[in-house]
């Protein structure tokens, strides 16, 4: 979910003083600056650079270095032309590799650190590499995906309220990327402040939030009519979640004990 949205169900919903209300203002201060602040030292010779540090953060080879370049001409095309000239101005100095989520383990994704108008102007950029969906098998009846970045970039700009506006898609060596900007007021909430009345209310947000996205980007008198007025559909999420949680903390169990027992190799990120 995006800030905007968050903020749009904060004033609808009166959430001052609740996790939402919290994470808004945290996200405030999540900016440009303070990422680059976060993943970046500046050196005396060659200026601000990514830091190094394997597994999580590392400077890549020369030839991908040049690759991930050359890709930022064709991602310029894919914005906005009003966001083209503003790229125009923006000079790339370092790529980085990044490791990504969970669900993402296994990509490509590169981080590239531009600057505008001086060092007090930076822009981070994330391109990372999209897989077909994993819904593809079961809907062969659909038209055929030609850029799996693309089709990403635009399901979030018709699901977002207000989507990120240096979001685009490039190819690299064959493989599909999408580019948006590193973040930029982007913020979570504190799992350990979910109790009780704070958990029931980020949970209506976020439910709310979903509900607005798939309305956005589907039929949503359909959906409506599918969800029906019952509890069915309520009963049936709520059992899929809790079955889902407790396989989520079944599967972390053998991992951790995968590890004790040196079959998995684990590094610590700094």
């Amino acid at each position: 979910m995006t800030v905007c949205e968050l903020a749009r169900v904060e004033i609808l919903r009166g959430a001052k003083g609740t996790p939402v209300h919290a994470v808004l203002q945290k996200a405030s201060r999540v900016t440009p600056r303070q990422t680059l602040k976060k993943l970046a030292v500046a050196r005396p010779r060659t200026g601000h650079r990514f830091h190094d540090r394997p597994p999580v953060l590392r400077h890549v080879d020369m030839r991908t270095r040049g690759e991930v370049m050359k890709s930022l001409g064709r991602y310029r095309k894919t914005v906005s032309v009003s966001h083209q000239w503003i790229l125009q101005a923006y000079e790339p100095v370092d790529v980085a590799f990044k490791i990504v989520g969970t669900g993402s383990v296994g990509t490509r994704d590169y981080v590239v650190l531009l600057f505008g108008n001086g060092i007090q102007d930076p822009l981070i950029l994330q391109i990372k590499e999209e897989l077909p969906s994993c819904y593809t098998p079961y809907l062969s009846r659909l038209p055929r995906v030609q850029h799996e970045g693309q089709r990403v970039a635009e399901g979030q700009q018709r699901m977002q309220t207000v989507a990120d506006p240096f979001l685009g898609y490039t190819t690299i060596d064959g493989r599909h990327f999408l580019v948006r900007q590193l973040c930029d007021h982007k913020a979570s909430i504190d799992l350990t402040n979910l109790k009780g009345t704070a958990l029931r209310e980020y949970a209506v947000v976020c439910g709310e939030l979903l509900a607005k996205g798939h309305a956005r980007s589907g039929d949503a008198g359909t959906i409506a009519g599918y969800c029906g007025n019952s509890t069915k559909l309520d009963t049936a999420l709520a059992k899929f979640a809790k079955a889902y949680a407790e396989q989520t903390e079944r599967d972390f169990d053998q991992f951790k004990k995968a590890i004790a027992k040196g079959r998995v190799r684990a590094a610590l990120g700094k």
